[in-house]
């Protein structure tokens, strides 16, 4: 009796074959699989998704409905690899006698595993086993085998497939019916992306632009003293923000030049919370603050540190730790590592009760390390591990204890207030204290009477400032706030917006392009930038789950949705189509950077005679710089200069392109080489 076993990816099903032991490997072509003979055993794998779903027909009128799955080769010759492990798995099915589906225990595991199974396998998905599992060490890759449920979760398989089938119904259907309103006002077909959470998402994004650009600032005058402290630099401020300049001026008069002395000091104790145990948010919100890692980019890190066996799963909502992981083994473990022996050591000491964060993930725990021993890192991969082990040091810990300290210092009946903060107790602060970030210094001691040496006065002018502007992090969370996108998929919708010119910048500001398709889609058929439409979704998709709700139910309320909403979106097609072909045609008119001739800034200009568009000095016609740009697409300008020559730059699917087409990164090959000859033979 054969047994096929199937990973998600290459790299998992190799794990797992390795906790058999006396694994086999085998080739067919150029994809692996192992046998493992004592155990009548066949891992395989997929590589992430092996099939997509396409429409059934052309697609002819929107909205549109008829969609199947099939393999993406069929369509898309850069995905003529997965024909490969579709074929090795076709092959190994015919000879088993089961099937365990072995992908990610998650929502898009359990889609991978079951396409793999009907489309590739060609077997009754009823007839077939999960293995659940959150790390690759051996130990639990065999226990889960031995316990492998009997048949596939499949409340979790019917929310995917029922999450996958939404998103392609809102996505094409909305994407064809923007780029049909362009064509009608323009006779241009220009692709334009929208979907059902990454529209609500730049729509929220974009109610963060209106603040910022109708916020008004008002000034206000700040007085600050400086001076020095057993040698440290230190600053009072006055308490309050000073609203008229005159009342800062009087103030400014009375204390200038002179010195003061300490008239109160405040000292109160505080318990800062051990922090909790991280989900996947949280690691990204961590990593994004620390190292300045992109959602996207931490996700991919902590996956290759889960298939390298050093971490769980980190896809996960949990912020839980249950005691059936055995802290003590893994605690263990890390204490043979000598980065983390006197922490593990210190840890085990105390009663290995972990603080437990409100969520929770019927799936899989919160994110920990193993205890494994690491091969080798890369730069970032260290980092993100490091920040992962010393998490997990710090929710056995108990509360850290700060003083907080207000020193009042009278100047001629004025006060001036500086702050500081006194580590009492470290707590979880030990192991955690370099990943927190805190604006509060620790303070000298100081006496009450004590004379102050006043060495500077100063007397400012401010403005109260904006709303601060989301970044990739803030991002994140705002979306899972809102209910809207899942913890996987997060960081794609943010990276998709960027790609798509709809967003840029790590301080997020929302392009022209951006800002017209929700402002346009807000106008004329606001469903579909609608958060709360979205989040209704969501949690139909998790009544699913719950066995309350079924596919059909949801699809057929989304149809029904979808043909009101395009009802609407036909009506004022024309409409729509002007407004954001308006937008597109004036795409990024904002400041490109300055002029290399004048210093003026540059910036995108549509020509009022020939409707084409150029980038163009502000200072025309004193200034007549310009250089060429595409006439079809959205264009997205790179935050980089030209190394070259200093002109924009254009991203494209190759990369960053320079504008300047007399630039000499547009040289050929060849004329590259003879300038290089030529310039040996000046320098000979």
């Amino acid at each position: 009796m054969t047994t096929l076993i199937i990973a998600e990816k290459p790299n998992v099903a190799k794990r797992i074959a390795h906790a058999f032991g006396n694994e086999q490997q085998k080739k067919k072509g150029k994809v692996s699989y192992y046998i493992v003979p004592d155990k009548d055993v066949v891992v395989a794998s997929a590589v992430g998704h092996l099939y997509s779903l396409r429409q059934a027909r052309p697609i002819d009128k929107y909205p549109f409905f008829d969609i199947k799955w099939v393999a993406p080769y069929e369509y898309d010759r850069k995905m003529r690899y997965l024909k490969d492990y579709i074929r090795v798995l076709q092959d190994l099915a015919e000879d088993a006698n089961e099937v365990i589906n072995a992908c990610d225990y998650d929502i898009e595991g359990s889609v991978i595993g079951y396409n793999a199974i009907v489309h590739a396998c060609k077997m009754d998905p009823q007839n077939t086993m999960r293995m659940k599992f959150s790390t690759l060490t051996t130990d639990e890759l065999i226990k889960s085998y031995e316990n492998r449920e009997k048949h596939l979760n499949f409340p979790m398989v019917m929310a995917g497939l029922t999450r996958h089938e939404l998103d392609w119904y809102w996505g094409i259907n909305t994407s064809k019916a923007l780029s049909s309103s362009v064509k009608r006002v323009s006779g241009k077909y220009i692709v334009l992306s929208a979907g059902r959470v990454q529209t609500p998402t730049l729509y929220f994004m974009n109610e963060r632009e209106r603040e910022i650009e109708l916020f008004v600032p008002t000034p206000y005058w700040q007085i600050d003293i400086h001076f020095h402290k057993n040698e440290l630099p230190i600053k009072a401020s006055y308490p309050s923000k000073i609203t008229k300049k005159e009342t800062a001026e009087n103030i400014f008069k009375e204390v200038q030049g002179k010195n003061g002395n300490v008239s109160d000091i405040i000292k109160k104790k505080n318990k800062k919370k051990t922090p909790t145990p991280m989900d996947l948010g949280l690691l990204q919100t961590e990593a994004w603050a620390n190292f300045k890692f992109l959602p996207k980019r931490t996700q991919d890190i902590a996956q290759t540190l889960y298939e390298a066996g050093l971490i769980s799963y980190p896809r996960t909502s949990s912020q839980k730790l249950p005691k059936s992981l055995g802290f003590k083994n893994i605690l263990e473990s890390l204490q043979k590592n000598p980065v983390y022996s006197a922490s593990a050591k210190a840890v085990l000491a105390t009663p290995l009760n972990p603080v437990q964060g409100k969520k929770d993930d019927p799936a899989h725990p919160a994110i920990y390390p193993t205890g494994l021993m690491p091969d080798k890192f890369t730069k970032e991969q260290e980092k993100l591990y490091d920040l992962i082990v010393n998490r997990f040091f710090s929710v056995f810990m108990p509360e850290a204890i700060v003083e907080n300290v207000t020193v009042t210092i009278d100047i001629e009946g004025h006060p001036f207030v500086v702050k500081g903060q006194l580590t009492i107790e470290d707590g979880w602060l030990r192991f955690y204290k370099k990943y927190t970030r805190s604006s509060i210094s620790t303070l000298p001691p100081f006496d009450k009477g004590e004379n102050i040496i006043v060495e500077k006065h100063d007397n400012s002018k401010k403005t109260t400032k904006p709303p601060a502007r989301y970044n990739p992090a803030s991002v994140i969370k705002e979306m899972e706030n809102l209910g809207i996108g899942t913890k996987a998929t997060r960081a794609n919708i943010s990276d998709t917006l960027y790609k798509r010119g709809y967003i840029k910048g790590k301080e997020i500001k929302v392009t022209d392009i951006g800002k017209a398709m929700v402002t346009t889609l807000e106008k004329h058929c606001n469903k579909i930038v609608s958060v709360k439409l979205t989040n209704h979704f969501e949690q139909e998709i998790q009544n699913i789950l719950k066995s309350k709700k079924n596919k059909d139910q949801i699809l057929l309320e989304a149809k029904e949705q979808l043909r009101e909403i395009f009802k609407k979106f036909r009506d004022q097609e024309q409409e729509i189509g002007y407004e954001l072909y308006k937008a597109l045609k004036n795409s990024e008119n904002e400041n490109l950077g300055a002029c290399k001739v004048c210093g003026r800034d540059l910036k995108v200009v549509v020509s009022k005679t020939t409707n084409k568009r150029f980038i163009g000095c502000s200072n025309y016609p004193k200034c007549n710089t310009s250089f060429p740009l595409p006439q079809k697409g959205i264009i997205t300008f790179s935050q980089n200069r030209c190394q070259e020559c200093g002109s924009p730059m254009i991203k494209g699917r190759r990369g960053d392109s320079c504008v300047n087409m007399g630039c000499p990164s547009k040289k050929t090959s060849e004329e590259k080489a003879k300038t290089q000859i030529k310039s040996n033979e000046q320098k000979v």
